[in-house]
Order: C-alpha cells, then sequence, then structure tokens
C-alpha cells in the first residue's frame, strides 16, 4: 500500500512539474536575414550601428513575432509584418527621436521637459511609455494621456 501512495505522490508531481514547464516549443533562433523588410529598414534607419545578437521567432497559438536582442542590451519586439511592437533601450538610455509619435513626444516634452523615452510598447488599446526614471505612462490609439 505504501508504494502505491509513493507511485501516486511521484505520478501527481510529475504530472505538476509538467504543466508548468516552459513552453518555448514555438520559438526559434532565426538569421536575422528572415526578420521582415519592415523591420530591417526600422533597424538600418534608428540603430545602423547597433550589432544583431539573437533573432527569436515566437509562434504564439499562430500569432508571429520577432525578438532582437543587441550586443547593447538594446531589445526590440516587431510582429509579423515588421511592425515595432515594443523598443526597450538599455537602462537609463533614451530611444532615438522619430520613434515616439509626435503626438505622445509632445506631452512627454511639456510635462516632463528634462526626461526621455527608455522603452515604449504599442498594442490594440494604445502605447505604454517608460521614461528613464522609471515612471510608466499610458496613451491611447489617438496618442491622448490615460491618467
Amino acid at each position: 500500500m505504501k508504494k502505491l501512495y509513493l507511485l501516486l505522490i511521484v505520478g501527481i508531481f510529475a504530472c505538476f512539474a509538467w504543466s508548468c514547464s516552459d513552453d518555448d516549443d514555438n520559438d526559434i533562433t532565426v538569421p536575422e536575414s528572415e526578420l521582415p523588410m519592415a523591420a530591417k529598414s526600422f533597424i538600418s534607419e534608428f540603430y545602423p550601428a547597433e550589432k544583431v545578437v539573437k533573432v527569436k521567432k515566437e509562434n504564439s497559438n499562430g500569432v508571429i513575432s520577432y525578438d532582437v536582442a543587441f550586443a547593447s542590451g538594446l531589445d526590440i519586439d516587431f510582429d509579423a509584418a515588421g511592425q515595432w511592437t515594443d523598443v526597450d533601450a538599455p537602462k537609463g538610455q533614451t530611444l532615438p527621436l522619430g520613434i515616439v509619435p509626435d503626438q505622445i513626444m509632445e506631452y512627454i516634452t511639456e510635462t516632463f521637459p528634462t526626461l526621455g523615452v527608455n522603452e515604449i510598447s504599442r498594442d490594440k488599446f494604445g502605447y505604454e511609455v517608460e521614461l528613464v526614471n522609471g515612471r510608466d505612462l499610458y496613451f491611447d490609439t489617438n496618442f491622448n494621456f490615460i491618467p
């Protein structure tokens, strides 16, 4: 009877460990040349001197995206069409002008004149901006600040 309980406990633990495992089976490393043309253009326009160290193609429930890591610590995520979804500069550094939409940049310049943007993310709901001091700001799809 003790062996049966031990076997049951081991079985439950194995199932629990398996269910908690990281599901990266659909993520593969690909060469930079496999990035969509729009992503390549974005990189060459805003980060021509940066060295790409890894491109990961991710497939999450049929949705393709790319995560590009650079030697400097810069990280950019692109959707399947090559449009950026997240641009994250190394800690304390700012993003180049032209990445942050003008309307959002105007608000930041007026409200936080001494701070730059360290990270920007966008999705179907709008934009999330992180300033170099760590403060997060939110904007809707029409670039209106959300307090």
